[in-house]
């Protein structure tokens, strides 16, 4: 290959890489559609996800129920904003301890969960979510 095929090539990935960061911001959810997030610049097909208020994440067990003792360590780290992301046709269950708690608790559809969340986090609000991106 020679020099200039190589700078195009390399240009192009450049772009690529601006336009994904662009549309996938680290920190906040970007693209997302049913069975499909990025979270912080990263795909997740199928996964559901705990996002926690420093930013950091881990994968949860596909689950229809939210109970006490999942969300429990998000409370714990006292966020301004407790998300959780019920799927796109709100199949998931939430327990009803968790609304009690400490942290203010939004429970709305994930499309709905997902821009919430990203509102938030464009204040400055400390925001831990929890997102079926399933049904």
């Amino acid at each position: 290959m020679n020099r200039n095929k190589i700078l195009i090539v390399l240009s192009a990935l450049v772009l690529l890489i601006a336009i994904w960061l662009w549309q996938n911001p680290p920190g906040k959810f970007g693209l997302h559609s049913f069975g499909f997030t990025v979270y912080s610049s990263m795909p997740f097909p199928y996964f559901d996800l705990k996002i926690h208020d420093d930013g950091s994440f881990s994968i949860r067990e596909k689950s229809h129920f939210v109970s006490l003792d999942e969300a429990s360590d998000l409370i714990d780290e006292k966020p301004d904003v407790l998300i959780i992301g019920i799927g796109y046709d709100e199949m998931v269950g939430v327990d009803e301890r968790i609304l009690n708690s400490s942290a203010g608790v939004e429970i709305l559809e994930t499309s709905g969960a997902i821009e919430r969340f990203n509102e938030l986090k464009d204040e400055g609000r400390a925001v831990s979510a929890i997102i079926h991106s399933t049904c």
